[in-house]
């Protein structure tokens, strides 16, 4: 039977995964958008899930963990230049499976409790991501 530390790095370790996913997914999304603010918004929620990976990575060595080399997985899905609500939409998609995974993980039972405040905090910053995210798609659908 695992105890809860070793469930507990394990799951901080699937959630590094995710954000490290949802990174990837909107620095593409910046790189390839035209639109300058858009831009900006895509560069900040990917910088505030790089800063989210640190954070876990601390958790993770706090608890005695080791910090695996991750393999960094790029995701250029829209090299054709696909359409711009796709594009919404594939980082809406990754965002929500961040707030999912986030909201999963701090339900847990077999997860030590003390990691629940940095998961809580980092919940609500991937929660404004997801509508900040979803307003701009709906703004941009035609009625």
């Amino acid at each position: 039977m695992e105890s809860l530390k070793d469930n507990t790095i394990r799951g901080l370790k699937d959630i590094i995964k995710n954000c490290r996913h949802t990174e990837d997914i909107l620095r593409n999304s910046a790189m390839d958008s035209d639109n300058n603010s858009l831009k900006k918004i895509f560069i900040y929620y990917a910088d505030l899930n790089s800063s989210y990976i640190q954070k876990l990575q601390t958790e993770i060595l706090r608890l005695g963990g080791d910090i695996e080399d991750f393999a960094s997985e790029k995701f250029y899905c829209w090299e054709d230049k696909t359409d711009f609500n796709d594009i919404l939409k594939i980082c809406e998609n990754s965002v929500n499976d961040a707030v999912n995974n986030y909201k999963e993980f701090s339900l847990r039972e077999d997860i030590l409790s003390e990691v629940v405040p940095v998961i809580s905090q980092q919940y609500f910053g991937e929660k404004e991501a997801q509508k900040t995210i979803k307003n701009i798609r709906s703004a941009e659908l035609p009625v």
